[in-house]
């Protein structure tokens, strides 16, 4: 299959969220550059961004991120096997790096807290990926919460055919899918016709919501834990390399996965990938 990967890396191209219509924005990537720079020099190495230079090929890259329980993974596996490319997850490489230490991923994910290493040894290791050197196949789709931002790294080094994406969706219907995941379907059917379709607020108001239907009270507790360790690793990022991988700002296609079934929004993701000028023949 002959891949073809037109007008990819565009840092001043955004998506408007929910929307899917690009607009220009001023998009100031300097500082984070440098930030993820210094962190690789200290962490890995004087020599590792020549390193990663070296590794950098012509293969696409497709860069997935998005909130919990949009989607991601699931949408990242249909495209690498619809386009014949390698599926790689930086969820993988956390767990190998916990094997390799010999401890849980629950304690590695503590050691975060104190040991900087371990996220930059990650994210130097996603930007490897990205390169392509080490990919076999023609194409790569990978997908965690920061391979985008990598991906902006790696265009400032060289690297060119990358394409970022965001999944969202509301807090809501995050939490449903988090009871179809832990509860199952009926958990599911009951929150979805029952707990009211608006804005909330703070998790907390949508806790109570669940428990009141009493559905799910430990299980939301488990979700809103997730919830909240995102956000620590949202700080933890900032702090690191001063970016935000929330930040809409930084992906080129943002799509709303609220109320969509996988199979829909695989063909919206065709589209708005063919739109900014993917091809596949």
């Amino acid at each position: 299959m002959e891949i073809h990967l037109q007008v990819i890396w565009t840092p001043h191209l955004v998506a408007k969220p929910k929307t899917c219509k690009y607009c220009h924005s001023a998009l100031r990537v300097v500082d984070y550059i440098s930030g993820i720079e210094a962190a690789f020099r200290k962490y890995i190495g004087e020599n590792s961004i020549d390193g990663l230079r070296s590794a950098i090929t012509k293969k696409p890259m497709i860069l997935i991120a998005g909130d919990q329980l949009t989607g991601k993974s699931t949408q990242a596996k249909s495209l690498a096997e619809h386009f014949g490319g390698a599926f790689c997850s930086v969820g993988m490489l956390f767990r190998e790096a916990a094997a390799n230490r010999g401890i849980t991923v629950a304690e590695q994910a503590r050691l975060l807290l104190t040991e900087r290493g371990i996220d930059v040894d990650i994210d130097y290791k996603t930007c490897q990926m990205i390169a392509g050197n080490k990919i076999q196949s023609n194409l790569a789709v990978i997908e965690g919460r920061q391979p985008a931002y990598m991906g902006s790294f790696m265009a400032s080094l060289g690297k060119k055919h990358i394409v970022r994406l965001y999944f969202q969706c509301s807090i809501r219907e995050q939490a449903l899918r988090f009871l179809r995941r832990e509860s199952g379907e009926s958990a599911y059917q009951i929150g979805k016709s029952q707990i009211p379709n608006k804005k909330y607020g703070n998790l907390e108001e949508l806790r109570t919501e669940i428990q009141v239907l009493g559905i799910g009270g430990e299980v939301i507790d488990q979700f809103m834990e997730n919830q909240n360790r995102d956000e620590d690793d949202r700080h933890r990022y900032s702090s690191l390399y001063g970016f935000d991988y929330g930040n809409l700002e930084g992906y080129d296609i943002i799509l709303d996965t609220n109320n969509k079934e996988p199979e829909e929004v695989f063909e919206e993701v065709l589209k708005e990938l063919e739109s900014f000028g993917f091809r596949a023949d």
